[in-house]
């Protein structure tokens, strides 16, 4: 068997990862409020005005001298200067508890931390030691992080300072929202962390430099690997850097012991060797976007290139930069769609420019922080290509993001999917000319060119499977958006949003919204219909519409027809038209005949006048091709309701045989909608209700919950279960509860 030691190296990651399966992430242990916790300090971080330190081996003080141990450790902000790392202290503060993610692709904070160790975030009130001592060395090196830190700070302007800390000493804690959007939009914020690079220009500079200034072999190697692994302390110890250091430690080996130097083979011992420290590394993206990148430079390119050849060296040289970009683009794309569901479309050209300046901005930063340290004029001289290179890479980022579908969102693929494309690109890593020139038999003796065209050919067929997405025949999400309201409805051929808006969350746009929408591939929302202007019904798209950076389109707004509304919704209307969204009014008997769709609006009659604007909510009638049928009413009230039974529109209702298939109850459950009669006549068998859990209104209201229960329908909530979704395929309806 040829490399047995990978081998064994994947059947123990794919072992773990089976267990990790059915087991999950780490159990939270913490409850929130006032606690006593005890623990060691294992690292510190500083976050702008605040410092921040990690507990490992804590425990919660009890009654008593009791002392409850936790499995977890906390991470602690504190106003004032923090305890030093490797001390044993007693803290005292506010436990709050990471949340969870409650919607489909929303980010899973609760699970991130605890993969990571901690439990939950601690705000500090005061600290004291538990017992003497502590970690002299890696104090020092964390002081050490700070001082060269503030050469930084000195020798360049503040944003250019916060870019060399992030890449040079792993310290994110200035850099700003900005800088972080932009590299990432652009596909270029691998720069941001300590990777393989900083490892070989670091580790295998000052190896080289003791092995020909006459150290022997070993010496040299032990020398050099004690520094890496004191740097990947200082920098933090991310998951890409206990990559790099561990797969420089067996090179370094390798050459002591006079062994050739087999990269799949090290990359597999740094896999296991890091899962064996923390195997709940192995639910994270840093872990598997750090070890697919290598793997896709450093074994499936050589497998879909290596057989290439140029005469003209330049040309050979441009083709292997190319040829390198591309094979990490293709190989990480499966990984980044499920992580983050879109992807830079020019990065891979713009990596051309920015990975072979990465050499010349990392030694140059280097360079000044040693000349800082001497004298701060010099470092200043050293500090102009530094501010040069990163000034360019900003321009690009910035030029790229203006281009025509820089962006490309394409939603989370199915894990069938990612099976069958990395089932493909394993076949190509392995299959040699003599298997694809037997199997294939494409010519009787297939040429190097035409290898690397069929296995290009074959990649990209793998990833045109990854980009096809085929949408339900009807599909509604009532998203857990807290206290508000956010529907999404889909159809093969449309896309309608119902809302969206929340009192409860912050940034609801950013943290659910958009990520929802890039989850199920949504890069245009057909019509948007705003049942009314409550910030519970409209935050997530004001921001929305505010954003520059938004890639997600908007054709239509559709606002309620009512007196008033056009200043009601002024503000709106202005962003929308900046914008160039559309802006239509909708009104009773109005009816949009869709794709897959029929959409009727039983309230407001045009120029309904009112004094409370739930009055005018719009109400809708939805109706799939599917059949699946149901009524929306934003926060209409029992007068909403009252005027529409009492108009003629009632009469162009569908009126489906045994109720509607659902009702989403008026202003999230309140007893100032849903009326006996309003009820009766919908007869729903289902009724939604989208409301934030310990909300401070009470909804929904006992009265409410009793009169749709007295109707025997199946109540789903979002403070319940968090987002819901209801498929309709005409045949069957499948509703799904995110949360149970």
């Amino acid at each position: 068997m040829r490399r047995p030691m990978l081998m064994a190296c994947l059947l123990f990651l794919l072992a773990v990862r089976l267990v990790l399966l059915f087991t999950g992430p780490p159990k939270e242990e913490y409850s929130p409020g006032t606690a006593v916790v005890i623990g060691t300090v294992e690292k510190k971080e500083l976050k702008g005005d605040q410092q921040v330190f990690c507990l490992k081996d804590a425990g919660v003080a009890g009654s008593g001298q009791q002392v409850i141990k936790m499995n977890s450790g906390l991470i602690c902000v504190t106003e004032s200067d923090p305890p030093p790392i490797g001390a044993r202290v007693t803290v005292r503060g506010d436990i709050w508890l990471y949340p969870d993610a409650t919607n489909p692709g929303e980010f899973d904070m609760r699970n991130y931390y605890l993969c990571l160790g901690y439990g939950g975030r601690l705000k500090v009130y005061d600290w004291e030691y538990a017992s003497a001592g502590f970690s002299g060395w890696k104090e020092g090196l964390w002081k050490l992080r700070c001082f060269l830190g503030s050469i930084y700070d000195k020798l360049l302007p503040e944003e250019d300072s916060a870019v060399m800390k992030a890449m040079v000493l792993g310290d994110k804690g200035d850099l700003s929202a900005e800088i972080k959007d932009l590299y990432r939009a652009a596909g270029i914020s691998h720069i941001l962390a300590i990777s393989g690079l900083h490892i070989s220009i670091l580790g295998m500079g000052l190896y080289k430099l003791l092995r020909r200034s006459g150290i022997p072999v070993l010496p040299a190697a032990a020398a050099a690997v004690f520094v890496m692994v004191n740097y990947a302390i200082l920098t933090g110890a991310g998951t890409s850097t206990l990559r790099a250091v561990a797969m420089f430690a067996l090179m370094a080996i390798a050459d002591v012991e006079r062994r050739s130097y087999d990269l799949p083979t090290a990359l597999g011992l740094s896999a296991a060797t890091t899962v064996m420290t923390n195997p709940y590394l192995l639910l994270t993206s840093a872990f598997w976007l750090s070890y697919s990148a290598v793997t896709g430079v450093a074994v499936f390119g050589p497998a879909l290139w290596g057989e290439l050849r140029a005469d003209d060296k330049r040309l050979r040289k441009i083709l292997q930069a190319l040829g390198a970009s591309l094979s990490v683009s293709i190989f990480t794309l499966p990984l980044i769609l499920s992580f983050y569901y879109e992807f830079p479309v020019y990065s891979v050209l713009l990596n051309l420019i920015v990975v072979p300046l990465m050499s010349v901005l990392m030694v140059s930063g280097l360079i000044m922080l040693i000349l800082g340290v001497l004298w701060l004029p010099a470092g200043v001289v050293v500090g102009l290509p530094c501010h040069m290179i990163l000034k360019l890479y900003n321009v690009l980022c910035e030029g790229v993001s203006r281009l025509p579908g820089n962006i490309c969102i394409a939603g989370a693929p199915a894990l069938w999917k990612l099976i069958i494309v990395y089932v493909i690109f394993f076949v190509l890593i392995f299959a040699d000319k003599r298997r694809i020139k037997k199997y294939l038999r494409l010519v009787k003796d297939p040429d190097e060119h035409l290898m690397c065209i069929v296995k290009l050919l074959v990649s990209a067929a793998a990833v045109v499977l990854l980009l096809v997405r085929i949408r339900p025949a009807f599909k509604l999400t009532m998203l857990d958006v807290g206290q508000g309201d956010g529907f999404c409805i889909e159809t093969p051929g449309i896309v309608c949003m119902i809302d969206g808006g929340s009192t409860s969350k912050d940034k609801l746009y950013q943290y659910q919204i958009s990520p929802f929408l890039k989850y199920e591939g949504i890069s245009r929302v057909d019509l948007w219909f705003v049942t009314h202007p409550d910030t519970d019904h409209i935050s997530a798209l004001m921001d929305m519409l505010s954003d520059p950076d938004c890639h997600i389109k908007i054709e239509a707004i559709v606002l309620p027809d009512a007196q008033g509304a056009g200043e009601d919704f002024y503000e709106m209307i202005c962003l929308a038209r900046d914008k160039n969204v559309d802006v239509f009014y909708n009104n009773a008997g109005k009816r949009l005949e869709l794709d897959g769709l029929d959409i009727l609006c039983l309230h407001p009659a045009k120029g309904y006048s009112c004094e409370d604007v739930n009055e005018y909510s719009q109400i809708l009638e939805i109706v799939s091709k599917t059949g699946f049928s149901g009524i929306f009413t934003g926060d209409a009230t029992t007068e909403s309701e009252a005027a529409f039974m009492q108009s003629d529109v009632k009469d162009l209702m569908l009126h489906p045989d045994g109720g509607y298939d659902f009702l989403k109850l008026g202003h999230h459950g309140s007893h100032t909608s849903s009326s006996d009669e309003f009820l009766e006549l919908i007869a729903p068998k289902a009724v939604l209700i989208s409301c934030g859990a310990d909300n401070p209104y009470g909804h929904p209201h006992k009265e409410v919950m009793e009169r749709v229960g007295a109707m025997g329908c199946a109540v789903y909530r979002t403070d319940h279960a968090g987002c819901i979704t209801i498929i309709s395929d005409g045949k069957s309806i499948k509703v799904t509860e995110f949360c149970k």
